[in-house]
């Protein structure tokens, strides 16, 4: 199976979820067996063709089974998730985590973009979200981190950060470059900003961005040292032995044998 026809399964597919009547379904059977069928002139080989045939008809079983509950037909193969009970403000006013939401506050209101209007209607998550982009490209020179990873950087939801990046996207301050794999999980995105308004303002006005605080303080050492400090010295010399600092005339016995 080729690149070509891989993407032209994809998209016929994608046809397939599409349909609502069964001429539709009727009409895509009678022309993938004589016009996309390899042995028709096609550019489909057999086992292509028979998943198409048997996804067309798992779609007819699906409409069928929406008309007899009076449901609309499913437009994704994708398993739907569950329809919550709660409420929309049964579910903005539960409980939340102190110390993110805290790290959020803190982060959207440090001032991470300049006061223009091209930064207008952007939330405090989303600030804080492009605080922590801002941190990673100023020291690294781009962000490579995941949106879960950016988000809980930020203190935010994923939703949020997806938006943050969207939204700055969208206005021309960000890029986003893609690390797609073949039949491997992508690779995070590369996230740069191309914005020069919002890359002088922070050489001018953040010029420790990132390389003294970047919004997350750095967790405490849980290692274990035994008998030693941390720089590693004993905390007790050796009895019968002289100070650890080198000395001229110590006195020491020789060795045996």
């Amino acid at each position: 199976m080729t690149g070509t026809s891989v993407d032209s399964v994809v998209d016929l597919l994608g046809a397939i979820a599409r349909f609502t009547s069964r001429a539709q379904i009727d009409d895509f059977v009678r022309l993938l067996w004589s016009r996309l069928y390899h042995g028709a002139g096609g550019m489909l080989e057999d086992r292509e063709t028979q998943l198409l045939h048997q996804m067309a008809l798992q779609r007819l079983d699906d409409l069928q089974e929406a008309r007899e509950k009076r449901l609309p037909p499913a437009r994704s193969w994708f398993p739907k998730r569950p329809k919550s009970d709660q409420s929309r403000e049964q579910a903005a006013s539960g409980v939340r985590d102190p110390e993110r939401w805290a790290r959020k506050q803190r982060l959207g209101g440090l001032a991470s973009l300049p006061p223009t209007d091209d930064y207008e209607g952007i939330t405090e998550g989303e600030r804080a979200t492009l605080y922590i982009i801002a941190a990673d490209v100023r020291e690294l020179g781009a962000c490579r981190c995941t949106v879960a990873e950016i988000a809980d950087r930020a203190g935010v939801g994923q939703t949020t950060a997806r938006n943050a990046i969207r939204k700055a996207r969208d206005r021309g301050l960000l890029s986003v470059q893609h690390r797609p794999q073949w039949r491997n999980k992508w690779l995070s995105n590369v996230i740069t900003i191309v914005c020069k308004t919002w890359l002088s303002w922070l050489k001018r006005f953040r010029p420790n961005l990132g390389f003294k605080f970047k919004g997350v303080r750095k967790p405490a050492s849980t290692d274990t040292y035994g008998f030693k400090t941390k720089n590693g010295q004993p905390f007790h010399q050796p009895e019968g032995s002289p100070p650890g600092r080198f000395q001229r005339f110590a006195s020491r016995k020789p060795p045996s044998g």
